[in-house]
This record gives C-alpha cells, structure tokens and sequence, in this order.
C-alpha cells in the first residue's frame, strides 16, 4: 500500500448524468440529469456511454471559470475506448486510468497528486458504466435473456466527472492506493464477495499509515460491493476489532433493491462515481457530513479470464474528503 497527504487539494465542481433504472433510484434527486432511453440517441450503448461521460465533463467545464491543464478518465470496455471517443474532440490532455471499478477514486488520487506538486491546477476526473454495455463485454448479450443469482450486480448506467483544484469546499485531504489482491473466487457473478478482502485491506492500511481510528470519518463507503461484499467486509472488520456504525456500500445506495429489482445492488464503474459526487457531495458541502471516506473497488478481470475460469483479482484504493470550515 502507498499512501499520501494532500494540503492544498480541494473538490470544486461535479457533474452526474444517469439513465432511466437510477433516475428512478433514491437518490435521484441528486442527479445532475437522467435520461429516460439507454440508447441515449445513439446507435450503439458504447456510443451511449460515451455520450454520458462527455456530458458529464462537459457539464464540469461549463461549471469551471478556470482552464482545464488536464483530464483523467477511464472505464469498463477494452482500452478505455469510451474514454478515448468522449474526450478526443475537447482538445485537453488525457491520461487515460484504468483500476475497473475502481476508476473514478483511482482518477481523482492521480489527478491530486498532479495538484499537489502544483503541476496543474486544474484537473478533471471521471468515468462511466453502462448497464448493457458491460453485460455484452463480460457476461451473455442482454438480448440472451438468461437467468442470474442473486449474488449478481447490475452495473450503474452513468457518467460522473469532478474538478479538482486548488480552491474549493470539500478538501481531498488523505489517500491509499491499494495492492492487488487475489480472493481465489472465480465467479463472474459473484463480484462483491471477491472484492471485499482488498476493501478491507485498503481500509485497514489507510487507517494504520494515518494512525486514525475508524470513527474519524462520519461515513466510510465502499463500491461497489453491494450487498455480498458489504456483508463480508462487516464481518471482516468486526473480526478485526474495527468498528464504524456508518460504514456503507454505493451499491445499496443507488437502487432500492427489493423494489427495483437489481439482484445484489448496483456496481460499475459509475457506481460509486455517481453517488459520492452527487449525494455525498451535497451532505458535504451542506454540513451534514464532516469526513467522509470513499474506498472505490475493482475486480481487475476481462473477458478472456473470465472464460478460463481464473480467479478474480481485485484492488482497492481510498481518497478521503472533508468539508472546508468557512
């Protein structure tokens, strides 16, 4: 594990734009847009999931009054392609990041550093996911129809982007960048138990480099683990003595999932992109959070490994946000 401080990083601007399973979800009113059509006007889903990243970071430049130096995005579909089609018309440098679901927290700790060694000043992280076009890459086409357990996640239809820069209300102030980490479980539909253990480990390690106590931040939230990884990792964490009242999963946060039916809840890479720059956000910057831990996770897998049967590698990494006292 690798950790960092960060003194002069702050969260200024961000922007959310969703499809029609979220927009229905619980936190729908703090979406910046919902669209009601997967296709989005597109021809294809991955032309729709590059459309909602686009959207999303062009809704944070037209927020911004400061140059962009710098774009750091990634996602689900081979070599980052949605990233590369959004952004290659905006003419800003891109470095293209890729930790799966882990992508959005992976962005925003390359994007701070960049800060914090005052080589830009203005940075924009981001990623997105698509319910059908992550189906089609990893798993059976959606029009195939076939049954899944209930272990299973439903991947986050969104796009999610941020500034990051050297003013703003939120403070990033701590992060840990997590070690790979093999679960030895190798079912592409149980992703939340395979990701749980490096959740914790990233957790445990931020909290030891730091020498914090869990109850330092008013909410710990992991994604996307849903509901089989959060279980997991409770119980991991009770076992380690290690207790927080608000420790929480984006997963469970963006689908109500007895009535919308989303298996075990929500993942992607949007996941808990969506929710923390939406939601959390808003309970920041409005004082009803203080310290807020976010640990993004990503199961580090593609199509090929999944069709021989490997095991699923997974990581974690940490970003920690706190409200600016004015």
């Amino acid at each position: 594990m690798k950790s960092f401080i960060f003194n002069n990083v702050f969260l200024k601007n961000a922007y959310t734009c969703v499809g029609p399973v979220e927009g229905k979800g619980p936190l729908k009113n703090y979406f910046n847009k919902i669209y009601d059509d997967l296709y989005l006007g597109q021809k294809c889903w991955e032309d729709a999931e590059s459309k909602l990243l686009k959207e999303a970071i062009l809704g944070v430049i037209n927020k911004s009054d400061e140059e962009i130096d710098l774009i750091v995005s990634g996602d689900l579909i081979n070599q980052n392609a949605v990233s590369s089609y959004a952004i290659k018309d905006l003419n800003i440098p891109y470095i293209g990041a890729f930790g799966a679901c882990s992508t959005m927290i992976l962005s925003m700790i390359i994007g701070a550093n960049i800060i914090e060694s005052k080589n830009a000043k203005n940075v924009i992280c981001a990623t997105s996911s698509h319910n059908c076009t992550s189906e089609r890459q990893f798993r059976n086409p959606t029009e195939y129809g076939g049954g899944k357990p209930k272990t299973a996640t439903f991947t986050v239809t969104g796009g999610v982007a941020c500034q990051l820069s050297e003013k703003g209300l939120i403070k990033i102030t701590r992060a840990t960048v997590g070690k790979i980490f093999d679960s030895t479980l190798n079912n592409p539909l149980d992703m939340g138990s395979a990701m749980a253990p490096a959740a914790c480990e990233t957790l445990l390690e931020h909290l030891r480099d730091f020498n914090l106590e869990s109850n330092y931040y008013d909410l710990i939230l992991t994604g996307d683990l849903s509901d089989m990884g959060f279980k997991i990792v409770k119980d991991i964490l009770t076992e380690q003595k290690v207790f927080n009242a608000n420790y929480y999963d984006a997963g469970l946060m963006v689908y109500d999932i007895k009535s919308q039916k989303v298996f075990s809840g929500g993942s992607g890479c949007a996941c808990i992109g969506v929710v923390s720059m939406g939601y959390i956000k808003f309970l920041l910057e409005n004082k009803k959070l203080k310290r807020v831990l976010l640990i993004g996770t990503g199961a580090l897998m593609n199509q090929m490994s999944v069709n021989q049967k490997k095991t699923i590698t997974s990581i974690a990494h940490a970003i920690a946000l706190e409200g600016v006292e004015i």
